[in-house]
């Protein structure tokens, strides 16, 4: 089980000196004005400040990222292809992939004009960072389980685990940890290797047709586009898709380790393996066309 393999491992004894457990180097009531000045006035003030403030997230990321690779390498039995150098991760493989970034100023102003009346502060995913894994839909709920355990002895005061598996985030489905450290807020994502590709592929599309796409399930929405509006509906049926076959993925899953298994069963997840496939092969096409589009705006 991944828990007791991750237990016997020593990434919690590294967690009592991490970052995590320091406070951070700039105040909250600093960080506060630092927020307000950039939602209001779009000015970077007081830049030392900024930049003790930025370094620290991007420690908080390295241990976050730090910790997920090790929490990876000890699920080996699991996660048994190993650690991937590729773009996307494939279906079937058993391989994984760990990423990690603060928030750039640019993004931040961004979110704070969004978000109105979050302080930035209060904003959870300044820092965050993100597994990304060939794992069916109970072994991601049980990953995040243990996430949740690992970061709570690693200093966080409070996790939220935030399961938006159901589509209604602009067709973005994971499972995302909220946590609360003395050091400040950050996130970690769990993603399976579908969601993830197709995340990848939305973000893609964002940048041609305006970030606003991304959170079409908020309120104020921006109109979009024959061209946005065709290529959005197209990616929400494809997240809908690759949801049932994740769910049949799963369904399965509770008798792939038989040896009696009858023809049926076989068949049905020769299926499963040949839809994952032409999922993929989908999402592939459209990255080679957005990447296309990109490329033909910039001459």
């Amino acid at each position: 089980m991944i828990l007791e393999q991750r237990s016997k491992g020593t990434g919690f004894i590294v967690c009592f000196m991490s970052v995590l457990r320091e406070n951070p180097p700039v105040s909250r009531n600093r960080i506060h004005k630092m927020g307000s000045a950039l939602r209001e006035d779009g000015v970077v003030a007081t830049p030392d400040d900024w930049e003790a403030y930025l370094l620290h997230q991007t420690e908080i990321v390295g241990e976050l990222v730090k910790q997920l690779d090790d929490f990876a390498e000890s699920n080996s039995a699991v996660l048994l292809g190993g650690e991937t150098m590729e773009k996307n991760i494939v279906p079937g493989s058993g391989a994984y992939m760990v990423s990690g970034r603060p928030k750039t100023i640019i993004s931040l102003k961004e979110k704070l004009r969004r978000m109105p009346k979050t302080p930035l502060e209060r904003i959870h995913d300044v820092a965050g960072a993100r597994l990304d894994c060939d794992v069916t839909l109970t072994q991601q709920r049980r990953i995040a389980d243990e996430l949740c355990d690992l970061f709570t002895k690693c200093g966080a005061t409070r996790v939220d685990i935030k399961d938006l598996r159901d589509g209604s985030h602009s067709g973005y489905r994971a499972i995302h940890l909220h946590l609360r450290f003395p050091a400040g807020f950050a996130e970690v994502q769990v993603r399976t290797a579908l969601q993830s590709h197709w995340a990848n592929v939305y973000e893609s599309a964002a940048d041609i047709f305006g970030r606003h796409i991304r959170y079409l399930h908020e309120e104020n929405q921006v109109p979009l586009s024959l061209a946005a509006r065709e290529a959005v509906k197209l990616l929400h049926d494809l997240s809908a898709h690759i949801s049932q076959v994740e769910e049949k993925r799963d369904e399965c899953s509770s008798v792939h380790s038989r040896d009696d298994l009858d023809y049926d069963m076989k068949h049905r997840q020769e299926i499963i393996s040949e839809l994952e496939s032409s999922i993929q092969f989908i999402l592939n096409l459209l990255d080679e066309e957005f990447r296309k589009v990109r490329a033909s705006r910039k001459k």
